[in-house]
């Protein structure tokens, strides 16, 4: 059982339901030091878009978060946050980490050999998200991964 977070999380306030550009809801949690991350940004997602989506484009946004999330924690091994934004269009998924090294995220990607045992997650990232880039921050860099609602049994 992973401890509760402690998210910070905020509702937009304006009276447009979001179509001002602003989020409908923001939440923003550190999960550096927890012993289960990733379960812990599975979690936070599914609380957050429950009810809100369907199911099949919650577990797209979910396995992208636990993708994003895992890359931080095996390359950058230390301050780790995420935070989801859901919009009226959809929704976006960020993971900052201390790791200042932007040029480690590859812009183009290679299928992995069968043969590899890493190498899928930022595929499936590309595969599963609208859009997807890397920032650089101040202390570190950030990873955006956009989700656009689909359509019920649309294609991906």
């Amino acid at each position: 059982m992973i401890p509760v977070l402690d998210p910070i999380t905020t509702e937009s306030a304006c009276g447009h339901g979001g179509l001002d550009g602003a989020p409908l809801t923001h939440v923003a949690c550190d999960i550096s030091g927890l012993a289960a991350p990733q379960q812990a940004a599975r979690r936070l997602v599914r609380d957050v878009l429950a009810g809100k989506a369907g199911q099949s484009w919650v577990d797209d946004v979910v396995l992208v978060a636990d993708e994003l999330v895992g890359n931080a924690v095996q390359h950058a091994k230390a301050a780790i946050g995420i935070s989801l934004d859901l919009y009226v269009w959809g929704a976006t998924v960020q993971v900052s980490d201390s790791g200042a090294d932007v040029e480690a995220v590859p812009g183009s990607l290679q299928l992995a050999d069968e043969f590899d045992e890493g190498g899928r997650g930022l595929f499936l990232v590309d595969v599963l998200s609208s859009a997807w880039e890397v920032q650089p921050e101040d202390h570190g860099k950030r990873v955006v991964a956009v989700f656009l609602h689909r359509e019920v049994g649309a294609a991906r």
